[in-house]
């Protein structure tokens, strides 16, 4: 269950990115970034790993500061990795 919640959540952050949500070229480019990694760590043997090496976390502040829809769905996809002991 708690991969279907991730799952959800990727698509949320995803169809942010396809809807062109974000109007801010840069915060877009930061965002994509952010899927991107986020995508990586998911398929990876190792995301817990991946997603501290790529300090997601970080990212995660900066976009609850920039843009608190998109710190939403991120936080959420880290809580769901989280739920999952990642």
């Amino acid at each position: 269950m708690p991969i279907t919640k991730v799952k959800s959540e990727f698509k949320k952050l995803s169809d942010i990115l396809d809807n062109d949500i974000i109007a801010d070229e840069c915060t877009a480019g930061d965002l994509k970034l952010v899927h991107d990694q986020f995508q990586e760590a998911i398929l990876s043997r190792d995301p817990a790993k991946l997603i501290r090496d790529k300090k997601l976390t970080e990212q995660l502040l900066v976009f609850e500061e920039s843009n608190p829809i998109v710190g939403k769905a991120i936080k959420d996809i880290m809580t769901a990795l989280s739920g999952m002991g990642i």
